[in-house]
């Protein structure tokens, strides 16, 4: 996960800053870092202080290659930058007073944006006999936050219980040995202490140890969400969820195949992308996607291994709940209205092409060419979910295996939008639920035909 998770602490002398902070190095190599390059105050106290200037705790996952480094201070500069103003946030303006521990989302595109949890941890030598300690993660993509917030909100408040729990040991320890305060008001008591740190407070002399791994697990877990959770999958260390049988709608066609002429679904997931779609389409790629991100009816006849080819490819526009495959002859063709992209034989009769319908004809079995007919026409101003899958098209670097991984997110994430959207319980609701999610007119039509399919997610 392209995050940093920090530790951070108001301390009664020096006020709020991280302490401690893990970030994922993917292709950065250890022995290229300069830990004295580290941006680290010189005036600092035991309750500022955690590993040092020059310590710093790592480990390495050997499957995905990744290296989760922990220090003091962000080893990258700008980095540390986006730390330290969001630790000065979730420590003084951008706190939740809840008695548990609260949680705030904070942040904007240039400086990052932020999940905060603050909780108090016990000390009777502290004003209010606490100290105020956060819970940071920062990342630049705002809506991959949001959507793991769940996941993050319930791993972050076991961390802090954690601390909460042995510092309240602690606490009790010295409570027996006599009231706070009279020890206070004593003449024997100093009257300016420094303030201790996380190691006193806490009685666990490998407390950051512990948080590196706790740290380190939630960027490898969330890394993995990531990869596993929107690509229609179970995560891989949850249990299959059970079987649902989905009512009998038909939004997605395919001809009649056999095994010995058409690839399994399996082989089209690792080769095809909608790449292949652009190379036959060519200057009409993007109003194939528009018909079928926006519910228009898309006819495809030709052979069916052509024909599967393009479909497989095509259906990754959709989120899974439309992805309710069948084959059906002729007659079901002609009477089926719910079937938005519809793939036939040859010899099979089809409408003309409108703007309520458009036609992809492949015009021979050896070459892959094809005849385009839509005498629609694209709106001035494309949805977002458009933009977005034809630029990752386009974008040379991504591999086809990449792009079906990209293209799985860009529908993830509107699918995610449109469930949003349906729990809206007023139109003033529905408004500031689209100016939150970015939602602009031009996805309207978009809305319109996923949402119903979507009700109940």
């Amino acid at each position: 996960m392209n995050a940093a998770i920090a530790l951070c602490h108001f301390c009664e002398a020096h006020g709020p800053c991280a302490i401690f902070c893990t970030q994922t190095l993917r292709d950065t190599k250890l022995e290229d870092l300069n830990l004295d390059n580290q941006q680290i105050p010189n005036k600092m106290c035991l309750a500022c202080n955690s590993l040092g200037k020059t310590n710093a705790i790592y480990s390495r996952d050997n499957e995905s290659g990744a290296t989760f480094l922990s220090t003091q201070i962000p080893i990258l500069p700008e980095v540390a930058n986006l730390i330290k103003q969001a630790s000065v946030r979730s420590l003084s303006c951008e706190i939740n007073f809840h008695k548990d521990g609260g949680f705030v989302f904070f942040g904007d595109s240039s400086r990052g944006h932020v999940l905060s949890h603050t909780f108090h941890v016990g000390d009777l030598q502290a004003r209010g006999f606490y100290q105020l300690f956060s819970i940071i993660i920062l990342m630049k993509d705002k809506y991959f936050l949001l959507n793991i917030k769940p996941f993050l909100a319930e791993h972050l408040q076991k961390i802090s219980t954690e601390i909460q729990i042995s510092a309240q040991k602690i606490k009790c320890e010295e409570a027996a040995k006599g009231s706070p305060r009279q020890r206070r008001l004593s003449s024997s008591q100093m009257m300016v202490q420094t303030p201790r740190s996380l190691v006193e407070l806490t009685g666990e002399k490998n407390i950051y140890a512990i948080l590196h791994s706790h740290f380190s697990w939630i960027l490898l877990a969330g890394s993995r969400f990531l990869t596993e959770h929107v690509t229609f999958g179970n995560l891989p260390w949850l249990p299959p969820a059970p079987s649902v049988i989905r009512p009998s709608k038909q939004f997605i066609t395919l001809p009649y195949k056999t095994d010995d002429d058409q690839p399994t679904e399996e082989d089209q997931e690792e080769s095809m992308s909608l790449r292949y779609v652009k190379q036959l389409l060519r200057n009409e790629f993007p109003a194939a996607c528009f018909c079928a991100l926006t519910g228009i009816k898309i006819i495809v006849r030709g052979s069916p291994s052509k024909a599967f080819n393009f479909m497989s490819c095509l259906k990754k526009l959709l989120p899974e709940q439309m992805h309710n495959v069948i084959q059906i002859d002729a007659q079901q063709f002609l009477t089926n209205s719910e079937c938005k992209i519809v793939s036939v034989k040859p010899d099979v009769a089809v409408p003309i092409a409108s703007s309520a319908t458009f036609r992809i004809d492949f015009l021979d079995n050896e070459n892959d060419r094809v005849s385009v007919k839509w005498p629609g026409e694209m709106p001035n101003k494309w949805p977002d979910l458009l933009i977005k899958l034809v630029k990752a098209v386009d974008e040379e670097r991504f591999t086809d295996l990449v792009l079906n991984k990209q293209t799985r997110v860009l529908v993830e994430e509107w699918k995610n939008k449109v469930i949003c959207l349906n729990q809206a319980k007023s139109s003033s609701g529905l408004a500031k639920l689209k100016k939150v999610l970015g939602v602009q007119s031009q996805d309207q039509q978009l809305i319109n035909y996923w949402s119903p399919h979507l009700q109940g997610n």
